[in-house]
């Protein structure tokens, strides 16, 4: 999950005329419509971590603070689907925000860098990290090495899901999206506008189609725990990088249709009452359809309503400063607060708590991960991202000058 693809901040805009690798092909094939800054976007990724921050802290492996177990089970019921909510949030907005800020002068190279320069640097260090705190042992090199190389969700292992740092996973679906990226926008730009909408119809039936098939065919195994789904239906539906597509697709379809006027805006009051009823609902169907297929349209309405108030350059909550700060932030968010809720989950020994404690220790993991983030993105994830860019564009065009 991953807020980390959803803007290109301030450093792509310090290093926009990409350097033109010899032998890069363009991501893009057609001129697009002048670009326009979505910052209230940006302002939503801080709120769908938030989400999975709090659905975190409701496991029992991670946190469960409260000793009054019908408090305890009224909190899991409120943010218990707000895990799945907010990581399907991030991949359709990874799908919307590609397509949205695509240049015609982009290279497929200069693409890679970017998204690698952005999300790798910080990745290692929390896995790093993770060590330091007891995450993750030294001895369990299989485990570690698959997750360093975001490659711990290709395989059909319970150990290997959550392995460290636990909202990884999420990273190696990413790395799929941003590999795939410029092919599927190459496919993309072939269909004419007109289908756009069949396309977001298309790939969320798939979706629901893929889920059926898994539900009905796959041979469940042991239960994952935590949660009342099998291990391989859980693997399969979820953790398995192709199965989350759909997701990708449907943003990057739905920017299209935004872009050319096709899409249906509602206003956000009704485009979140829709999500909020998906949610409430999303409780009384089989639980695996609930972790993503069933949010796909609702998510993909939230996002171009969001996307609106910019378009109308309305002033709102998520386009304010702060707001716009945290969701600039929200990929530091996303990458400690399980390191944070893992620390304070040992310091206390897994001791619970009444409901004022409770609370007031959520509260606390809240804003030290806030301030841990804040500090990581303004002097490691910026100043690596910017130091990495810069010496590979000059190391390029250095040997693009070299005569030959």
């Amino acid at each position: 999950m991953n807020p980390a693809i959803n803007r290109e901040i301030s450093i792509d805009a310090i290093h926009a005329d990409a350097i033109e690798m010899a032998g890069s092909q363009p991501i893009t094939t057609g001129k697009l419509p002048p670009q326009i800054k979505l910052p209230s976007l940006t302002g939503s990724r801080f709120w769908a971590a938030l989400l999975v921050f709090l659905f975190h802290s409701s496991l029992p492996s991670d946190l469960a603070p409260f000793s009054d177990p019908t408090i305890q089970h009224i909190f899991t019921v409120i943010v218990g689907k707000a895990g799945w909510l907010g990581v399907s949030y991030f991949f359709i907005l990874s799908g919307f925000i590609m397509v949205w800020s695509a240049r015609d002068n982009d290279t497929v190279g200069d693409f890679y860098l970017r998204r690698f320069a952005k999300i790798y640097p910080t990745h290692c260090l929390t896995w790093a990290i993770a060590f330091i705190i007891g995450a993750m042992s030294i001895y369990q090199y299989k485990l570690w090495s698959s997750n360093l190389l975001l490659l711990n969700t290709w395989v059909d292992d319970v150990h290997y899901f959550f392995v460290g740092n636990r909202p990884s996973w999420s990273l190696c679906i990413e790395a799929m999206f941003y590999l795939s990226f410029p092919f599927l926008f190459r496919v993309m730009k072939t269909i004419p506008e007109k289908f756009d909408l069949a396309g977001l119809i298309i790939v969320t039936a798939a979706s629901l189609l893929v889920q059926t098939y898994i539900y009905i065919w796959v041979e469940p195994d042991k239960m994952m725990g935590a949660f009342p789904i099998s291990q391989q239906h859980f693997w399969v539906s979820y953790i398995f990088p192709p199965s989350r597509i759909f997701e990708f697709l449907a943003g990057m379809f739905a920017a299209r249709l935004l872009m050319n006027g096709r899409m249906l805006v509602l206003t956000k009051t009704a485009s979140f009452t829709l999500l909020a009823a998906t949610y409430i609902g999303s409780m009384y169907i089989p639980y695996q359809f609930s972790m993503s297929v069933v949010f796909i349209i609702p998510v993909c309405l939230l996002i171009v309503s969001i996307a609106g108030d910019d378009l109308k350059y309305r002033n709102t909550l998520l386009n304010s400063k702060t707001s716009v700060w945290l969701g600039e932030i929200s990929y530091s968010f996303y990458m400690v607060h399980f390191l944070v809720l893992f620390y304070f989950l040992n310091l206390t020994a897994g001791r619970k708590f009444s409901l004022p404690e409770g609370i007031a220790l959520i509260a606390v993991a809240l804003v030290l991960s806030v301030s841990f983030a804040s500090f990581l993105y303004k002097y490691f994830e910026v100043p690596v991202m910017k130091l990495i860019l810069e010496k590979c564009r000059a190391k390029a065009l250095v040997a693009l000058r070299k005569p030959s």
